[in-house]
């Protein structure tokens, strides 16, 4: 177990999306870039809400990046870096920022410290319903500014709090005084400004003209950086290959067989979770008893589910932490039930079900009925959605599928309004190279007071996570590795697999590999 280098990216609630070797600007000598060219992107599903504040979306963060800066940036081949901030301290209960003097926002207003502050102010206040709220920023901080100074203290020992909070989108000043003004538009330091945002369709932004502090001394005038970026809505991986090759777009992320059709384009690696099952713990719902979770997680052929969820071309998940770099990296799995379908009936018969007609398991209540709400949008996930549910009817359940996108995966489960509607997930994962940020998700209040969406009740997670947020370096992973096995020995929720995915460049580059999808503004490059 070793403890690796700093990621820049906070909690992202997502389904699948899609890594081979890379090809970056620094390896393309005598290509020429583009002055004020256009670039293309796509991406998968309908951002929803971008205010960076509010949002909880993998798909809103990627359009964010290109509108809003952070106080550090992080190239996935480096250690953390400049950004915002030009210089930082840290210690285990503070951490510092001095900030740049010459950041502006788009409207030409200066953003400083103070600034920050207020973001991170903004965040911390329970009114405000942000979910960085202890998830980026530590609920019991403080946080003020002095001169171009910004400071976070917590009373106690916080683990990976320089990375986090360095990590999170800011806003103006403007925004925080109204949040909606950048519901569908944008109001920060990025080299691009939203301009206009048609929902289903597409977003479309502009370079402004006085950007000056970006990494690799990107600036306004850098040659390739483009004019205007259109970021249009593809779910099909099809129709994203198509369009690639047609030239229509300039990059986007590919899985699957559509990625030989690909073969000579430039791409980077993205590698992210695609898999999880997620079971939801509401009072009277059925597998809110751990023997039925423990149950159906013995039944399930998790390597065999990974070959179907994607199309051989991934590996099985090793832990919550699937982000390259991530804080820390350790395998985890070992404490889930191991696939033992004579098992799982021997753990359904103990705690008081029988077979009855039709070899389906009862106990007083009645059936032992599971609905599996899964993402249908490519045949991979819907052909695992019904692989999981045959091995469940095949131990005695009786399964109900629940299909639909990305989006109605998250309305159903993540942000519902009836927690009672659910009993089990494939296709709502839970993605970032911090485990500090977990916590969060599983375990506190539920909605509607909370983020812990499956209602989880995990008291031996509590009191290790509690306990490695106390700890740093080596003893803090060690600690979080201790509190994710106590979440997979009661099955509360399993990570089933990894894909390698890619995303694909015609005409343009990147100058670093996106991390979990997502990709800066400033990275990209427009070729001639």
């Amino acid at each position: 177990m070793k403890r690796r280098a700093s990621v820049l990216i906070p909690i992202a609630v997502t389904a699948a999306l899609a890594l081979t070797a890379c090809s970056g600007a620094s390896e393309s000598p005598g290509r020429k870039m583009a002055i004020d060219g256009t670039f293309t992107v796509a991406i998968d599903q309908d951002p929803g809400d971008l205010n960076p504040l509010l949002t909880t979306s993998v798909t809103a963060q990627s359009v964010g990046l290109y509108s809003y800066d952070t106080l550090l940036f992080q190239d996935p081949k480096t250690k953390v870096q400049p950004f915002l901030a030009e210089s930082w301290t840290e210690s285990p209960t503070t951490v510092t920022y001095t900030l740049r003097d010459d950041i502006t926002c788009a409207d030409g207003t200066a953003f400083t410290a103070q600034t920050a502050a207020d973001n991170l102010n903004w965040i911390l206040d329970p009114a405000n319903g942000s979910p960085r709220l202890e998830s980026v920023v530590p609920a019991n901080a403080k946080v003020t500014a002095k001169g171009n100074v910004l400071t976070v203290t917590t009373p106690t020992p916080r683990p990976f709090m320089l990375n986090d909070v360095g990590a999170q989108q800011l806003v103006c000043e403007g925004a925080l005084g109204n949040p909606r003004s950048v519901s569908s538009r944008s109001d920060g330091t990025g080299p691009f400004i939203i301009d206009d945002v048609v929902a289903g369709a597409s977003v479309k932004l502009t370079r402004r003209k006085d950007y000056t502090w970006g990494p690799h001394n990107t600036t306004s005038k850098t040659p390739g950086l483009p004019r205007a970026v259109t970021i249009r809505i593809v779910p099909s991986p099809s129709t994203r290959a198509n369009l690639l090759l047609s030239g229509d777009l300039n990059a986007a992320i590919v899985s699957g067989s559509d990625e030989d059709r690909l073969a000579r384009l430039d791409r980077q690696p993205s590698p992210a979770i695609s898999g999880m099952i997620v079971y939801n713990h509401f009072e009277g719902t059925p597998t809110a008893d751990a023997a039925v979770r423990t149950a159906l997680t013995q039944a399930t052929n998790l390597d065999a589910l990974t070959e179907v969820l994607t199309a051989g071309k991934g590996k099985r998940a090793t832990s919550l932490l699937t982000e390259e770099p991530s804080l820390c990296t350790y395998d985890t799995i070992g404490s889930l039930p191991a696939f033992d379908p004579g098992a799982a009936a021997q753990t359904l018969e103990a705690a008081g079900y029988t077979k009855g007609r039709g070899g389906v398991y009862a106990n007083s209540d009645g059936p032992l009925r599971i609905t599996l709400v899964y993402d249908n949008s490519t045949d991979t996930r819907s052909a695992a959605a019904e692989y999981l549910a045959g091995q469940w009817e095949d131990l005695g359940v009786q399964v109900k599928l629940d299909g639909g996108d990305e989006n109605y995966v998250i309305d159903r489960a993540f942000v519902t309004k009836d927690p009672s509607g659910w009993n089990a997930t494939l296709g709502l994962n839970l993605q970032s190279g911090t485990p500090a940020i977990f916590p969060k998700y599983l375990s506190g209040p539920a909605a509607p007071k909370g983020t812990n969406f499956a209602s989880i009740h995990n008291a031996q997670y509590e009191k290790l996570s509690v306990a490695a947020a106390k700890r740093s370096g080596e003893k803090a992973c060690d600690g979080w590795a201790a509190a994710e096995k106590a979440v997979f020995a009661e099955s509360d929720l399993i990570p089933v697999s990894v894909t390698p995915n890619k995303m694909y460049f015609s005409k343009s580059l990147a100058l670093y590999p996106p991390v979990g999808g997502l990709l800066p503004g400033s990275a990209i490059r427009v070729l001639q």
